[in-house]
Formats: C-alpha cells, structure tokens, sequence
C-alpha cells in the first residue's frame, strides 16, 4: 500500500527558493564575465547546475511511504529506509520537524521510532496520516502512539 507524502505551501515555496539560490550560485560566474559564455564554460557552469537542480528536484518529488508485506519502506530521492514492522515501537504526532531524519514535506508529521535506525527515527508525512497509522498499528499490535501537542 503506497502513501503520497503531504506537501505544504510553505514547503513547496522554501524548497523553490532553495533551488533558485542554488542555481544563482552556480551561474552567478556567467553574469560577472560574459567571457565565460565560451562552450566550454558553459558546460562547465551548466552541467553542474543541471545536475544539482535535477537532485533537489528529485529529492522534494519522489517522497512516499510504502508498507509492504513485513516492513515499511520509507523513501525520498536517493534516501530510502526499510523497517520491520516488530522494530517500531512508537509513533509520536506533531513532532520537531526541523531536527533528524526526515523525509517530509509538510509541517503535519508523524515521528516513528524503531530500534533499528541509527537515529532511532524518521519524521514523515503521509497525506492520509489517520489510514497510516491504523495500517502500522494493524500489523503490529504493540506501537504505542503519543500525542505531542
């Protein structure tokens, strides 16, 4: 069962602001010295630029959550995670979005905790967080959700 992650406004419009800042820096040379718009300095400005803009790209657009037969494959761009449904021990709602691992795009964010991880968690935010939950705690009983106002 696949879940599209949930995107915000304000998301969308800092990761669009990331991307033009990213790009503005990249070809930030080509506007001090027209001498650069040479086809070699141009490959070398604009394949760079390219390449970076393609992987911000890919990391904001390719976010979703995947619960398969026995784990929970959590994905964005080039980061994926796989996790035993037994390793989750608890699910906490409205958790500090802007520190650890997260795969989100969305200020409404639910934090699961495994045993497993090297962080020991991932904040993501599924669009249908209420089926979510309910699919997780299905196919382990003892997951422990906290509400953290």
């Amino acid at each position: 069962m696949r879940f599209k992650t949930k995107r915000d406004p304000l998301f969308v419009c800092l990761w669009l602001a990331l991307i033009l800042v990213a790009n503005l820096v990249i070809l930030w040379p080509l506007l001090l010295d027209p001498q650069a718009l040479t086809p070699a300095g141009l490959v070398g400005l604009i394949l760079p630029d390219a390449l970076v803009t393609a992987l911000l790209a890919w990391l904001a657009i390719d976010i979703s959550y995947v619960i398969q037969e026995d784990v929970l494959f959590v994905k964005g761009g080039m980061f994926r995670s796989k996790i035993r449904f037994e390793e989750i021990t608890r699910i906490t709602r409205h958790p500090n979005i802007w520190v650890g691992y997260r795969l989100i795009f969305s200020r409404d964010a639910i934090e699961i905790h495994y045993r497993t991880g090297v962080l020991g968690s991932v904040v993501i935010s599924p669009a249908e967080q209420e089926k979510f939950i309910d699919e997780l705690i299905r196919r382990n009983h003892s997951i422990q959700v906290i509400d953290r106002a």
